[in-house]
């Protein structure tokens, strides 16, 4: 136990003195990673400073933390501040994502044998407009703040964004009738459902940017709920299909000219982002803890190298087969 301790303990400071670092890979290019918050606490914000953005700000937990709904002044202010901590860098604030696993003690939600498959995220936005418009009318005035995004959380269709752009025009019209001001954002998807996978070149068109969320994308991809032990094994989060239903993504985006992200947990996986970046991917989100160790993962190899580890990765049979190539890599590297 000393050991090991002492060893965890070796691998923080290590790991520390690369979270001020700007992160590049070997060769000198450049991967853009941010920060995945949950609110606009002081110690979430103080790790603004070593990302180049905010790539997921969970808005469900200033929700989740009050008695009632959060007014639109209340949320205005919240998501202004977290804006201001960023400056001009981009803020990607993602629309309430309730249901599944998530509640809300003053409102009762409807009992579902099969919630995150149910009436959860945009689609209980969509079935309460009001909620909705409250949100999207903060987030349009805390905009003027600073470099906002948008983004709608479960999208599984066009018709989803269209909708759900329609929203947010109706929330400009109606603080346009009070005198209000309303900032520009862009407007993105979470590609969290297959059906949106893969519509990903259609998607790409009618969105400004997209991100992975590879969480419930592995749930769903896999038919396994992500919060039963019971079926843990069959949620596999290396899985090579996963990989590939992302390569196809990315390779949609990147023909589009349209900016392309992981906030997912493999965002912030060390051993994963330097195929993720083989991938195509260049920009990931994640949490603070995980900032040092992937800047370190990610200075260690070449594109070139990450490349060919993407195409060891896809061409996998199963999970064990991607675990073994990714241990591989990094092993090489230290």
């Amino acid at each position: 136990a000393q050991a090991a301790r002492g060893q965890w303990q070796r691998q923080m400071r290590e790991e520390a003195a690369w979270l001020d670092k700007e992160p590049f890979t070997k060769d000198g290019v450049r991967i853009d990673l941010g920060l995945n918050i949950g609110s606009a606490a002081g110690e979430e914000l103080e790790a603004a400073q070593y990302a180049g953005f905010a790539g997921l700000l969970r808005t469900e937990f200033l929700y989740m933390d009050a008695d009632h709904f959060p007014t639109e002044d209340e949320q205005a202010g919240q998501y202004e501040k977290v804006l201001r901590a960023f400056g001009q860098r981009p803020v990607v604030l993602r629309t309430l994502d309730i249901g599944g696993d998530k509640t809300l003690r003053y409102f009762q939600l409807s009992r579902e044998d099969n919630p995150f498959l149910g009436s959860r995220a945009l689609r209980l936005c969509f079935e309460n407009p009001e909620m909705f418009l409250t949100q999207l009318r903060a987030a349009l005035r805390a905009a003027v703040h600073g470099n906002l995004w948008l983004m709608f959380p479960m999208v599984g269709s066009l018709e989803d964004v269209r909708r759900a752009k329609g929203f947010v025009e109706q929330a400009r019209r109606q603080l346009a009738g009070r005198g209000e001001r309303a900032g520009e954002v862009k407007l993105g998807a979470m590609i969290e459902v297959p059906s949106a996978a893969l519509m990903a070149p259609e998607l790409a068109r009618e969105v400004d940017f997209a991100s992975i969320g590879t969480n419930d994308l592995c749930q769903y991809l896999t038919a396994a709920d992500r919060m039963n032990p019971a079926v843990a094994p069959y949620y596999q989060s290396w899985h090579p299909a996963l990989f590939r239903l992302i390569g196809m993504v990315a390779r949609a985006f990147e023909q589009a000219g349209r900016p392309l992200c992981v906030c997912g947990e493999l965002g912030g996986d060390a051993l994963a982002a330097p195929a993720l970046v083989g991938l195509g991917l260049r920009k990931l989100s994640m949490s603070a803890s995980s900032l040092a160790r992937v800047k370190k993962a990610l200075a260690g190899m070449t594109l070139g190298e990450m490349c060919s580890l993407a195409a060891r990765v896809t061409a996998c049979a199963d999970e064990e087969q991607v675990k073994k190539v990714l241990c591989e890599a990094k092993e090489r590297d230290l």
